[in-house]
């Protein structure tokens, strides 16, 4: 079974990918949407979710900048432009 597999790669073009690169594509894509960690160390079988961002903290910066613009949004619910703010601090 496993010759007949690599047949088929072979005649299709794909590129050799190993199950195990499998979970880090999975980890990521649901991580970048979303996700909890929680959920992804379930689903990848990890002892914590510590163990899930440990490995995959590189996917959490595009987090992180996500988290900064919503809190932006909280914060700063009314935005201000120079020229506002200028005509309100002359009064």
């Amino acid at each position: 079974m496993w010759r007949t597999k690599q047949a088929g790669k072979t005649e299709a073009k794909l590129p050799a990918v190993r199950f195990y690169n499998l979970g880090h594509t999975v980890a990521s894509l649901l991580l970048n949407h979303g996700i909890s960690a929680l959920v992804v160390s379930k689903i990848l079988g990890h002892s914590n979710p510590s163990v899930t961002l440990t490995i995959y903290a590189h996917s959490s910066l595009d987090m992180q900048s996500e988290a900064v613009k919503i809190m932006e949004e909280i914060v700063n619910p009314i935005q201000f432009t120079i020229e506002r703010w200028n005509n309100v601090a002359a009064r």
